[in-house]
């Protein structure tokens, strides 16, 4: 599914759908991905042989749509979908050949998280959010690229199967108002409790000799990142 059609999708439902009793609330978010190494946020250095290998995530995104449910005055229920894009950069160096390339590829992947949040209110109309939970994740598919200067190497990653199982957690504060909705800046976590894909580099130094062309040597995608939340729920 393409990012521009699961837009679509995610408004039509948000402005079609009505609200039960003010119990039930929508809203959308944008959240911009920090390649924080702090969270081991899949940054990763191998070695093996001559071969230095760096996985570097870089800037990356997830957007999508929020449900809120109103359990009682002190908890609510939030799920919804999320589109996810993740980025990354594989170099590698040999000084011995003079090798010292990169290649860009990116992970696409649709979350559906559940969390219990609960409130505490500071002001009028400000409120300080806590939530935990975890989400189910599907990775869209396996991902192939060569290198931006020597298609010599190249690089195969290959998705973990039946996708895979996060914990999340997430803080914020909110801006609450019964005419023109709510606004919420926060951050977030999304922690899988293994490795969501793995990494086979490989490198041709001669037609009969072939870096890693019997797969044994591979770098596992953590998967780890933090976000900055923006989301806006509309009023109901």
């Amino acid at each position: 599914m393409k990012p521009r059609i699961l837009i679509v999708i995610l408004f039509g439902f948000v402005f079609s759908a009505k609200p039960q009793n003010n119990r039930t609330t929508f809203g959308l978010q944008y959240k911009p991905i920090i390649p924080a190494a702090y969270f081991n946020s899949s940054h990763i250095n191998e070695i093996s042989g001559d071969y230095d290998f760096n996985l570097i995530p870089k800037y990356s995104n997830s957007f999508g749509m929020v449900i809120r449910y109103k359990i009682n005055n002190t908890f609510w229920l939030e799920s919804g979908l999320n589109y996810i894009q993740r980025n990354f950069e594989l170099s590698v160096t040999n000084a011995n050949i003079g090798l010292d390339d990169f290649t860009k590829f990116g992970m696409r992947s649709y979350e559906l998280p559940i969390q219990l949040l609960t409130y505490v209110r500071v002001s009028e109309y400000w409120h300080l959010n806590l939530a935990f939970g975890i989400s189910h994740n599907i990775l869209a598919s396996d991902v192939f690229s060569y290198a931006e200067d020597n298609q010599n190497y190249f690089q195969n990653t290959y998705r973990k199967s039946g996708g895979y199982k996060a914990l999340l957690a997430n803080v914020g504060m909110e801006y609450r108002t019964e005419a023109k909705g709510n606004y919420y800046f926060g951050t977030s976590l999304h922690r899988p409790w293994e490795a969501i894909a793995k990494i086979y580099p490989e490198y041709n130094v001669t037609p009969n000799n072939t870096f890693n062309d019997n797969n044994k040597f591979l770098l596992d995608m953590i998967g780890n990142f933090v976000t900055i939340d923006f989301r806006y729920f509309f009023p109901e």
